[in-house]
């Protein structure tokens, strides 16, 4: 369970490619052209014959198929079955993301084959919902907006992929990003845990200066994600994005303030501060827990990693705090995280619609999310609550670790992403690699990475602004 959650950001990078070849440019659709009204089916008795992983409590009721991996999901799925008549949840799929994509992919182009509701990530969505080729079911239609008050401002927007008409999932999770770092090491080498990216260098540089071997942190070039919300953090809008208006995109990847952050990482790694492992590697698995790294800027799923991970240094003591910022007026960024969507070759779309929104949709099935499937709520009403933000976590000393992440998660103001996130990840990874291991120009590199991201945008038949 903590290693799927964990993989997530990088795992999306190698999916998405297969996402994408779904898509089709905007002018020119790789199927048939799909508009609102071909989205919308009405047959209630078309997966009476489904095969579920789950036993259906009430057999007569209608069934709503559903892909996901969510852990701990059947017993949500349970939840759900047990407090409805009138529709069961037929859990028919949980494979994880990668094969998830794949098999979606595969039904989006044989026309057939897919469920009605389908876990997808925030990242994923752009690229099934893009140009006339929109594979996801605009929700607004359905009542969705009843809702939107339940759930963060920054998850909503994720949802509505850009724009401020539709809405094309529900929310279930995010990642919100603090820091996790090493009480110990800091005591130890009398550092104060830095609070801004000044303070984060001057930390980094005392501890080497005072004998500790490890490093400060690691700036990982395969962590796409990771990279994009420190870009974030310092106010850079990389990507634009709208399903609204399909035939456009932005790329900002050049911007001062991108080129400020990664300057700044390739002057840390040149002065040996600190690692440019990557990511979900076994041996950057090792270095998470073994002293080798005095922080860990990363996601609120990291908890349940280091909660259930072996090799933990003996004597460690962990804390956890807000990330280090440029800006302490916009400090709040997000990694990750995923919703429920409708596809549009939901057999009976309003009761697809009503499971996407109701299957999370209470205090138990919250419940259920936070305490068995180790999800990051989106849920309000379970961000603000006191049992929430006053539970205590054994693991980081009995700190009550919410009252730092659960802000940020409140604070998190939505991230756009493009239809073809997939190309751009990879180039990324190239680019960022050269500047860290081989000492490539940093403002030059990037230059050329924006030139090739936009070439790339216009021969997908977009129009590329900045």
């Amino acid at each position: 369970m903590k290693t799927a959650r964990l993989m997530g950001a990088s795992v999306l990078v190698a999916v998405m490619a297969l996402a994408a070849g779904a898509c089709g440019s905007p002018g020119s659709p790789s199927g048939s052209s799909n508009n609102e009204a071909s989205q919308v089916h009405n047959d209630a008795k078309a997966n009476d014959t489904a095969k579920c992983r789950n036993t259906v409590k009430k057999p007569n009721a209608e069934k709503v198929t559903v892909w996901a991996w969510y852990p701990a999901f059947g017993k949500l799925v349970d939840h759900f079955n047990e407090t409805h008549d009138d529709l069961q949840v037929c859990w028919t799929s949980a494979d994880q993301s990668a094969k998830a994509y794949s098999r979606f992919n595969t039904t989006i182009k044989a026309k057939s084959g897919a469920p009605d509701v389908i876990q997808l990530e925030y990242a994923v969505m752009p690229q099934f919902a893009s140009g006339v080729e929109k594979h996801l079911v605009d929700l607004s239609k359905f009542g969705v907006d009843k809702i939107r008050s339940n759930y963060t401002a920054g998850a909503w927007k994720d949802v509505q992929l850009g724009g401020s008409k539709g809405v094309y999932g529900v929310p279930v999770d995010v990642g919100p990003v603090v820091m996790y770092y090493r009480k110990d090491i800091f005591d130890k080498y009398q550092v104060k845990p830095p609070t801004t990216w000044d303070e984060y260098e001057q930390a980094g540089r005392e501890l080497k200066q005072k004998g500790y071997a490890g490093h400060i942190g690691n700036w990982q070039p395969n962590g796409t994600l990771f990279n994009y919300a420190y870009y974030d953090q310092n106010g850079a809008k990389v990507f634009k994005y709208s399903a609204n208006d399909p035939e456009n995109v932005g790329i900002n990847i050049n911007s001062d303030k991108v080129k400020k952050v990664v300057s700044f990482w390739q002057k840390l790694a040149k002065d040996d501060i600190v690692a440019t492992d990557d990511t979900d590697t076994a041996e950057w698995n090792k270095k998470n827990v073994d002293g080798s790294y005095a922080t860990i800027i990363h996601a609120s799923w990291l908890v349940g990693y280091l909660n259930g991970v072996s090799g933990v240094q003996e004597g460690s003591q962990w804390q956890i705090a807000k990330a280090p910022v440029w800006d302490q007026s916009d400090p709040d960024v997000n990694c990750g995280g995923s919703g429920m969507a409708v596809t549009d070759q939901a057999k009976h779309t309003e009761a697809a619609a009503k499971v996407a929104m109701e299957l999370f949709g209470d205090d138990a099935a919250q419940d259920i999310a936070v305490n068995d499937s180790g999800l990051y709520p989106t849920w309000t009403k379970k961000l603000s609550s006191a049992a929430f933000l006053d539970r205590q976590e054994p693991f980081f000393g009995n700190q009550k670790i919410n009252k730092i992440i659960a802000p940020v998660a409140q604070g998190y103001k939505g991230y756009q992403f493009l239809p073809f996130q997939t190309y751009a990840n990879d180039e990324q990874t190239k680019t960022l690699s050269a500047i860290l291991r081989d000492g490539k120009n940093a403002s030059t590199s990037l230059d050329s990475l924006q030139q090739t991201l936009s070439d790339y945008a216009k021969q997908q038949g977009f129009k590329v602004s900045q």
